[in-house]
Protein backbone atom coordinates (compact mmCIF):
# COMPACT_ATOMS: atom_id res chain seq x y z
CA UNK A 1 0.00 0.00 0.00
CA UNK A 2 1.47 3.57 -0.89
CA UNK A 3 2.21 5.54 2.71
CA UNK A 4 -0.61 8.13 3.27
CA UNK A 5 -0.90 10.62 5.71
CA UNK A 6 -4.69 12.48 6.76
CA UNK A 7 -5.27 15.62 8.37
CA UNK A 8 -8.35 16.94 9.51
CA UNK A 9 -9.18 20.46 7.76
CA UNK A 10 -7.23 22.83 10.58
CA UNK A 11 -4.19 20.49 9.67
CA UNK A 12 -3.95 18.12 12.83
CA UNK A 13 -2.44 15.14 11.85
CA UNK A 14 -4.92 12.24 12.46
CA UNK A 15 -4.03 9.14 10.87
CA UNK A 16 -0.89 7.53 9.28
CA UNK A 17 -1.24 3.89 7.92
CA UNK A 18 1.23 1.36 7.95
CA UNK A 19 3.41 1.63 5.07
CA UNK A 20 3.64 5.58 6.40
CA UNK A 21 5.25 4.70 9.31
CA UNK A 22 8.36 2.70 7.60
CA UNK A 23 9.19 6.65 6.46
CA UNK A 24 8.21 8.29 9.61
CA UNK A 25 9.94 6.23 11.77
CA UNK A 26 7.40 5.50 14.17
CA UNK A 27 4.19 4.17 14.44
CA UNK A 28 0.59 5.75 14.79
CA UNK A 29 0.12 4.13 17.70
CA UNK A 30 3.07 5.27 19.53
CA UNK A 31 2.77 8.70 18.25
CA UNK A 32 -0.79 9.29 18.39
CA UNK A 33 -2.18 12.49 16.36
CA UNK A 34 0.01 15.38 16.38
CA UNK A 35 -1.03 19.43 16.13
CA UNK A 36 0.95 21.36 13.16
CA UNK A 37 3.53 22.78 15.13
CA UNK A 38 4.22 18.89 16.42
CA UNK A 39 4.47 17.20 13.11
CA UNK A 40 6.28 20.20 11.69
CA UNK A 41 8.54 19.56 14.40
CA UNK A 42 8.37 15.55 14.27
CA UNK A 43 8.97 15.48 10.43
CA UNK A 44 12.02 17.83 9.52
CA UNK A 45 12.31 18.05 5.56
CA UNK A 46 15.67 19.39 4.21
CA UNK A 47 16.33 20.67 0.40
CA UNK A 48 17.25 17.44 -1.72
CA UNK A 49 20.03 19.85 -3.62
CA UNK A 50 20.79 21.77 -0.43
CA UNK A 51 20.54 19.74 2.31
CA UNK A 52 19.23 22.91 3.71
CA UNK A 53 16.01 22.64 6.08
CA UNK A 54 13.15 23.49 4.71
CA UNK A 55 11.08 25.95 6.66
CA UNK A 56 8.04 25.14 7.61
CA UNK A 57 5.36 26.93 5.66
CA UNK A 58 7.43 25.98 2.69
CA UNK A 59 6.88 22.40 2.96
CA UNK A 60 4.41 20.80 0.90
CA UNK A 61 2.13 20.10 3.42
CA UNK A 62 2.24 23.24 4.97
CA UNK A 63 1.19 24.87 1.65
CA UNK A 64 -1.67 22.50 0.66
CA UNK A 65 -3.13 23.58 4.03
CA UNK A 66 -2.29 27.19 3.77
CA UNK A 67 -3.60 27.67 0.24
CA UNK A 68 -6.04 24.84 0.33
CA UNK A 69 -3.83 23.36 -3.43
CA UNK A 70 -2.33 20.78 -4.06
CA UNK A 71 1.42 21.06 -3.47
CA UNK A 72 4.23 18.65 -4.67
CA UNK A 73 8.18 18.51 -3.37
CA UNK A 74 11.39 15.86 -3.48
CA UNK A 75 12.77 16.03 0.37
CA UNK A 76 14.93 14.54 2.11
CA UNK A 77 12.63 13.83 5.34
CA UNK A 78 14.31 12.88 8.79
CA UNK A 79 12.02 10.32 10.01
CA UNK A 80 11.08 10.39 14.03
CA UNK A 81 13.86 8.06 14.48
CA UNK A 82 16.24 10.17 12.65
CA UNK A 83 16.57 8.39 10.39
CA UNK A 84 16.96 10.49 6.50
CA UNK A 85 14.77 9.43 3.47
CA UNK A 86 14.92 10.96 0.04
CA UNK A 87 10.96 10.82 -0.32
CA UNK A 88 8.15 12.75 -2.57
CA UNK A 89 5.63 14.80 -0.56
CA UNK A 90 2.32 14.68 -2.49
CA UNK A 91 -0.52 16.96 -0.21
CA UNK A 92 -3.50 17.70 -1.49
CA UNK A 93 -6.92 19.29 0.13
CA UNK A 94 -9.79 16.96 0.73
CA UNK A 95 -13.43 18.37 -0.54
CA UNK A 96 -16.10 18.25 1.51
CA UNK A 97 -19.61 17.98 0.41
CA UNK A 98 -20.51 21.86 1.55
CA UNK A 99 -17.56 24.64 1.20
CA UNK A 100 -14.05 24.48 2.63
CA UNK A 101 -12.47 21.49 2.91
CA UNK A 102 -12.78 18.24 4.82
CA UNK A 103 -9.08 17.59 5.46
CA UNK A 104 -5.98 16.92 3.62
CA UNK A 105 -4.08 13.55 2.06
CA UNK A 106 -0.81 13.32 1.85
CA UNK A 107 1.43 10.56 -0.12
CA UNK A 108 5.07 9.71 0.14
CA UNK A 109 6.96 7.88 -2.45
CA UNK A 110 9.83 6.52 -1.18
CA UNK A 111 13.11 7.60 -4.16
CA UNK A 112 15.96 6.21 -2.59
Amino acid sequence: SSPVLLFDEGGVLVFFNEAAEVLLGRTYDESGSMSRAQWMAAFRMESVTTGLDISGPDTPLAKAIDNVEPAQRNVVLRGMDGVRRQVTVTAVPIKGVGPGTAGFMAWLSHSA
